[in-house]
């Protein structure tokens, strides 16, 4: 067993776990498995989003967003609970959209108010969920990526996290690059698959895991 995420140290003690590895390398390594030639990883999680640079199968630079999760899901999902709508009737709403908003990529506060902007106007449910998909791409795309021309992000490109899971959002990627990304069926689940695979490589000749072993103390009187 390998353990990864915030928690990595702590579970190697209380479950006498096998290894630990810090979550950049375990999301590498589940990348690897769908893509074995991967050059770009932009992971989109809740509250966080990361890119990884990959040269000749290492990581060669790390961008993370600092602060602000309005780039992230839970930017998106506050939005589908204002509108009384599950977040994943939100985004079908968005992949349909007819005229998605310009909503830019500004942080939560001034976007309710551009957002409320958009309603007086007429704009659709839909229209304003697909303006934010675009948002929280442009967010990691112009603002933590700084990127310049879609080209360096090379044509082997991964894209994980919950926020991925939804069709909108890797549609305005794809729209916003013109980069056919890989998106794996597990994508909210990639640091813990990575951290599985990790811990299968690690493995022993005879497979064994000190997860399964007796403890003495359970032994002891």
């Amino acid at each position: 067993m390998t353990t990864t995420g915030y928690g990595e140290a702590l579970l190697i003690e209380a479950l006498k776990a096998d290894s630990g590895e810090i979550e950049t390398v375990a999301h590498l390594r589940g990348a690897k498995a769908f893509l074995p030639g991967v050059e770009f990883i932009l992971d989109i999680g809740g509250q966080d989003m990361k890119c990884l640079r990959v040269k000749d199968g290492v990581i060669e630079h790390i961008m993370l967003n600092e602060a602000c999760s309005s780039g992230c899901g839970s930017f998106i999902e506050s939005f589908a609970v204002s509108m009384n709508m599950d977040v994943r009737a939100f985004a079908d709403a968005a992949i349909h959209a007819k005229a998605p908003v310009d909503l830019g990529s500004r942080c939560t506060v001034f976007m309710n108010s551009r957002v409320k902007q958009a309603q007086k106007e007429g704009a659709t449910v839909g229209d304003i969920a697909a303006g934010l998909s675009y948002s929280v791409i442009k967010n990691a795309l112009f603002k933590v990526i700084k990127l310049r021309d879609p080209k360096e992000i090379g044509s082997q490109v991964i894209v994980q996290g919950g926020t991925f899971m939804s069709d909108a959002t890797l549609r305005a990627f794809e729209q916003l690059t013109g980069v056919h990304a890989v998106r794996p069926d597990i994508a909210g689940c990639m640091g813990a698959y990575g951290a599985a695979l990790l811990a299968r490589d690690r493995a022993g000749a005879d497979g064994t895991s000190t997860i399964l072993l007796p403890r003495t103390s359970r032994t002891s009187p």
